[in-house]
């Protein structure tokens, strides 16, 4: 499988301390990594670093083969989208408005947007269950709903990696599963994504592999199956955890009470 991302001993951060203390790790086409790990613990740093939004201090970063130095701005822009973790202002834009954003890159001189873009857009928002929200002014959306179209305008850029900052906070549990089932199912046609998530159940139902880490660090990595047990999350966080399985096999984790 196509090699999407790979960082080797990268120590970003900052000021002069840094937060990550030398991580290493490849996220290939067809496959959606779940990043895990306590607050602080460098998780958010790891993406806004791959980005360039963070100078790095040591190691490396390569994105679709290439240096992360050695790209373009826009023609990144047309090959690895950003899901933020935080809101940009959306008043004065229909929800469609906003999701037509991420084709920015792909647009011409004088920046227009086409048919076959508006089309896209409506796609991705009927995929995503919120079709609804095209014409809702962005002032009188929900934080969830403005989250839900974070997500749509990634995927709308129509990228070969997708990156995700916490893309489920704000969310119900039903648009926490939705979502995360429509971007397990565009890895499964080949995209690549990483995603920085706090729900481990979630991270164990919906991701292919899994990046722990703590204080900076890589606590383990690999593919879900083997790497979230009960001892590993425990070291991860500090706290005793139980493990259950379900009917249908899945695991479910949870903390230990008392």
């Amino acid at each position: 499988m196509t090699l999407l991302l790979e960082t080797q001993g990268l120590v970003a951060g900052y000021g002069p301390s840094p937060v990550l203390q030398g991580v290493d790790c490849s996220v290939r086409a067809g496959e959606l990594w779940a990043v895990l790990g306590p607050n602080g613990t460098g998780k958010s740093t790891l993406l806004r670093a791959v980005l360039g939004a963070l100078p790095w201090m040591r190691g490396t970063v390569r994105l679709l083969g290439q240096e992360r130095s050695a790209w373009e701005p826009r023609e990144l822009a047309r090959r690895v989208a950003w899901v933020p973790q935080l809101f940009e202002p959306a008043e004065g834009f229909s929800g469609l408005e906003l999701v037509l954003m991420g084709r920015s890159p792909h647009l011409g001189l004088w920046g227009l947007t086409s048919e076959r873009d508006a089309a896209l857009a409506r796609t991705v928002l009927e995929e995503l269950g919120v079709a609804h929200l095209a014409d809702r002014p962005g002032e009188a959306m929900s934080g969830g709903e403005r989250r839900m179209l974070l997500l749509a305008r990634g995927l709308v850029q129509e990228p070969s990696l997708l990156l995700l900052d916490e893309p489920t906070a704000f969310l119900d549990v039903a648009h926490q599963v939705s979502s995360l089932a429509r971007v397990r199912a565009r890895v499964e046609a080949g995209l690549g994504a990483v995603a920085v998530l706090h729900d481990v159940n979630m991270a164990a139902a919906f991701a292919t592999h899994v990046l722990l880490m703590r204080d900076g660090r890589v606590l383990a990595q690999g593919p879900v199956d083997t790497v979230l047990e009960r001892e590993r999350l425990e070291a991860l966080y500090g706290l005793p955890m139980e493990m259950a399985l379900a009917p249908s096999g899945a695991r479910l984790f949870a903390p230990r009470a008392g």
